[in-house]
């Protein structure tokens, strides 16, 4: 009280408390403020560059890992196949090396009790079977992997089998294409997924036929060896 007398002001140090203390409330206020601003400022700027923005239909992670799937599914399918049809091919290789020389060692025999029916029934047979394996492992053209929709020829640049004549240049510039485009990714996608198990599904069924040949030929054999065992 001494010093505010002397000094000749009438200021009292309770109301200069209280006016810190309402400054001190004013700035924290106007901070607030300020940062609300700010908070709306980068909302609107980011609502107006999105709406700007050209959005596209993105591949979501779930989508990808079915496809993943799909893509090693068809992939243990294809080597299964081939697995099958290298038994059979195999197999066959080894009854006609076998019959070969047994009937060059024995042709007057088989002449004698007509046994040539069966045999030839059972190369007939073996002949059969690996062609038609060997069809069944035979790599798939290349280059024919594509779909046209109107008047566009769509081709996937994922497959190695479509591009592998064109250049450099040219192929790279159909892959910047496709990469800057996810509609093209998912069309390009189905389209190799579409190939991959049409593919699949020719090779299952000709080794499906190869197993009935082999299946019935050697029926067919013992068949023709009872008829001339019996008559």
């Amino acid at each position: 009280m001494k010093k505010s007398v002397l000094s000749g002001t009438n200021d009292d140090p309770i109301d200069m408390g209280k006016k810190k203390g309402q400054a001190k409330n004013k700035g924290q206020l106007k901070n607030k403020v300020q940062s609300k601003d700010k908070v709306l400022l980068t909302d609107n700027v980011s609502k107006a560059f999105e709406k700007g923005v050209d959005k596209r239909p993105v591949i979501r992670k779930e989508i990808m890992n079915i496809i993943r799937t799909t893509y090693r599914n068809n992939i243990d399918l294809t080597n299964i196949a081939d697995n099958k049809a290298n038994i059979l091919l195999s197999l066959n290789s080894l009854m006609i090396t076998f019959l070969i020389p047994i009937v060059l060692a024995n042709l007057q025999i088989i002449q004698q009790e007509k046994l040539y029916l069966p045999l030839i029934t059972l190369a007939l047979t073996c002949l059969t079977t690996i062609i038609i394996a060997a069809m069944a492992t035979r790599p798939i053209r290349m280059g024919k992997q594509n779909v046209t929709r109107g008047e566009r020829t769509q081709t996937s640049p994922f497959f190695f089998g479509n591009y592998y004549k064109m250049e450099a240049e040219e192929y790279l510039e159909t892959l910047e294409e496709t990469i800057m485009d996810p509609h093209l990714v998912k069309e390009y996608i189905k389209l190799d997924l579409y190939f991959m198990g049409r593919g699949l599904g020719d090779k299952y069924s000709k080794i499906r036929t190869c197993y009935n040949v082999f299946i019935g030929g050697l029926i067919w054999t013992v068949i023709a060896f009872l008829l001339v065992v019996i008559l």
